[in-house]
């Protein structure tokens, strides 16, 4: 993933409401050993995820993003 893709992603992540980050950490996580976040507030460098979780996290994003975009 590129560092503009990787952009891309950064903002709207920050923006989720807090119902959909915890998916976002079960993302982060999906690959990594053990070791749950215990914290009400996590960092996580997109630098230093692989390619496979940064375009879930991507396509994820996108998806609550446009369903946010639905009238409802």
């Amino acid at each position: 993933m590129t560092l503009s893709e990787k952009q891309q992603i950064q903002k709207p992540i920050q923006k989720l409401p807090p119902r959909n980050l915890d998916h976002v950490v079960e993302i982060i996580q999906h690959n990594k050993p053990s070791g749950k976040y215990s914290s009400d507030e996590i960092h996580v460098d997109l630098e230093k995820e692989d390619n496979v979780a940064l375009w879930r996290l991507y396509y994820y994003v996108e998806a609550v993003e446009n369903t946010r975009k639905l009238p409802g």
